[in-house]
């Protein structure tokens, strides 16, 4: 099936079947840095310095085999696409490695963790490559393209509320801690196989354009020349770096500063949740001024917003709730429309080097997300230990420590939401020129016929 024009609209269930594996995607990557590494350490009977080594060995090696991935799948060509091969072949793979992970029995060794960690890596790296690949695929068109990866961004928050609900329903029945992650492990492990078929059977991906050659290891630094690519990147590094920061900081925040305690979870929930239902606004947004001035408005917004959490009242959940949920209005923007504009300049980089680097290009946004997302927990946790924070004290820790808590918590995402409006003040993709280069583009095709 040929991806739809330029100008027409994806049917809804091509959108609907290429965003279902968020679900299962999301739901494995969040346990991964929330769940796991305590249940290695208190189920499974790992030492918390050995879990920890693993974790952060397994991470940086998921930012590196990106690249690897990436340029073997702007090699592959077949008659059901280029990147569904990529998503069926890594289902059942991931399926099994999901059992042994979460189905660990007390007493294993560690590199029993190694061995599953880092192949349930390598698996779901290129399942997620694979499936932002088959969405850039799916049209064509400047506007459409953010209404696709805006259903992905959705798809992504859905599973992380369905994996974070599962261990809250299971305790609540009688289970234990463990029995929670178990069940989050059945999920993973069943919906991953079911939501490949899906959108490989219902979003169809086109079949790509042959082109003179695809992209070698020396195109890494190369693709730096686009101007666009260096601004998306610089980008999507700083405000990787701004949410790693949020997040990490969130509940230490929270609890030490506001006294919230336990419900900094159900505050969580609640951002993530508004986050979700304000997706739509930004693709509206999105429509009317373009994608990058869209980024830059969000970027704005959640400078502004951030005064609700400077001033957040102590000990009042209910208008915390609100507060948090004003707060979370922007959360998904920047994760979907950078996704959307790392399509465009895939077009522009086309039409410059007769090259289709899709998934190099999309590993490369990979490398840069998660590097920043890396970063900011390395560098926000040294600087916690070195102010004397204590998490376990909470709001009986020193002033001193509540004050550099706070410069952290508010500082580095000012800075790093500074930075991304400043480089998309003077981002040069453009509607009308994505306009422009996709119209030069069909031109080529056609003569090439």
């Amino acid at each position: 099936m040929a991806n739809d024009n330029q100008n027409g609209k994806t049917a809804i269930t091509r959108i609907l079947a290429f965003s279902a594996p968020s679900l299962p995607l999301a739901a494995f990557a969040l346990p991964l840095v929330i769940y796991l590494p305590p249940y290695y350490v208190k189920y499974v009977g790992l030492s918390l310095g050995v879990v920890g080594l693993i974790f952060m060995a397994a991470r940086l090696f998921d930012i590196v085999i990106d690249i690897f991935i990436g340029m073997s799948m702007d090699r592959t060509s077949t008659k059901i696409g280029r990147f569904t091969p990529w998503l069926l072949a890594c289902a059942p793979f991931m399926s099994v490695l999901t059992w042994y992970l979460f189905m660990v029995k007390p007493g294993v060794s560690a590199w029993y963790l190694v061995f599953f960690l880092f192949t349930g890596y390598v698996a779901f790296s290129a399942s997620t490559l694979a499936q932002l690949g088959i969405g850039a695929s799916l049209s064509t068109n400047y506007h459409e393209r953010s209404r696709v990866f805006s259903f992905w961004q959705i798809g992504n928050i859905v599973g992380m509320l369905m994996v974070l609900s599962l261990p809250v329903i299971v305790v609540a029945r009688g289970g234990s801690e463990a029995d929670g992650v178990r069940a989050m492990g059945m999920f993973i492990v069943i919906a991953v196989p079911l939501c490949a078929l899906v959108s490989h059977f219902f979003a169809k991906e086109p079949i790509a354009s042959p082109v003179k050659s695809h992209s070698q290891p020396k195109d890494f630094l190369a693709l730096f020349s686009l101007v666009s690519l260096r601004r998306l990147m610089i980008s999507d590094i700083a405000l990787a770096f701004s949410g790693g920061v949020t997040g990490a900081m969130f509940l230490f925040y929270l609890s030490s500063i506001k006294d919230y305690g336990k419900s900094a979870f159900l505050l969580l929930l609640i951002y993530f949740v508004s986050g979700l239902v304000f997706t739509p606004l930004w693709v509206t947004i999105a429509k009317k001024f373009g994608k990058h001035r869209a980024l830059l408005l969000a970027c704005c917004y959640t400078i502004l917003s951030q005064l609700l959490i400077l001033y957040l009242p102590k000990g009042n959940v209910a208008l915390a709730g609100v507060l948090i949920g004003i707060v979370g209005i922007s959360y998904a923007a920047p994760l979907y429309l950078i996704r959307s504009m790392v399509s465009d300049i895939g077009d522009e980089d086309k039409l410059v080097t007769k090259k289709d680097r899709t998934g190099l290009l999309f590993a490369l946004l990979g490398f840069t997300t998660k590097t920043g997302y890396a970063l900011a927990v390395g560098v926000t946790f040294v600087l916690l230990q070195a102010i004397g924070y204590d998490a376990n004290l909470g709001m009986a820790n020193t002033q001193s420590s509540i004050n550099g808590l706070t410069m952290i918590y508010f500082g580095f995402p000012l800075i790093c939401q500074g930075i991304a409006i400043w480089l998309m003040n003077s981002y040069p993709l453009t509607r009308e020129r994505v306009e422009e280069v996709q119209h030069q583009l069909s031109l080529q095709e056609n003569d090439a016929q």
